[in-house]
């Protein structure tokens, strides 16, 4: 009893002195069948472009990660930085190293009939040489959902937003570096029967956590908020 009570006086301890922080999360899997109802979350700082933060170091599998986090005008904190050791007078969170692959970022530039260019960002590369006459299909935010050559004998139609047409001018190459990093907070508990409702439900939700951080980075899950509705 001592020993199960100095546990949660420590939890609490940790709960209420640790400095909070909200992350933006996705469910992922919503149910183990050993430890009840759960949504299982992935962040948007457990991707991390170690060149867009300026790292130099590459990360071993299993090694201890530290990340700036800077907050942001919506109240959710970002990823700043990532390093080997603790920032020194920054807020920062610690997780664990996973692994680091390369991968490449696309940009093209296309030249519609009005002689307008516009700048793209598929996430493939285009198959297509310099001077072909392509169609990029978009999503209503603009982000690039297909691409296919013109071809008079084939109707192709785009779905969602305005699609953009014209010659192919430009297309340009960026490798850059991913880090993938866990956290320990990639499960959040929840009521027997409610994990799956949040893991249907969560589509086109505005969801994130309440972290409390102790002072060497290690985080704790504290809430679970979807829509402004908290889930403890």
């Amino acid at each position: 009893m001592l020993i199960l009570g100095g546990m949660i006086g420590y939890r609490q301890y940790w709960v209420a002195t640790g400095e909070r922080a909200f992350l933006r999360v996705s469910p992922v899997d919503p149910r183990d069948l050993f430890r009840g109802d759960y949504v299982s979350l992935s962040y948007e700082i457990s991707t991390l472009d170690l060149e867009g933060l300026g790292a130099k170091e590459s990360f071993q599998p299993k090694e201890k990660v530290y990340v700036n986090l800077q907050a942001q005008a919506d109240g959710t904190w970002k990823a700043a930085g990532v390093s080997k050791s603790p920032p020194g007078g920054k807020n920062f969170i610690q997780g664990v190293a996973r692994f680091e692959r390369r991968d490449s970022k696309w940009e093209v530039i296309v030249k519609d009939d009005l002689g307008n260019l516009h700048t793209l960002s598929p996430r493939w590369r285009p198959a297509f040489p310099i001077g072909d006459r392509v169609t990029f299909c978009l999503d209503e935010g603009g982000q690039v959902l297909n691409l296919f050559k013109e071809d008079p004998s084939r109707k192709s139609t785009c779905r969602g937003g305005p699609p953009v047409t014209g010659i192919l001018v430009d297309r340009k190459e960026t490798p850059f570096r991913l880090l993938h990093v866990e956290y320990g907070i990639e499960s959040f508990f929840v009521q027997e029967g409610k994990g799956r409702d949040i893991e249907s439900g969560r589509a086109g939700r505005d969801l994130k956590v309440e972290v409390a951080l102790r002072r060497d980075g290690k985080a704790m899950l504290t809430a679970l908020w979807i829509d402004g509705k908290v889930f403890h």
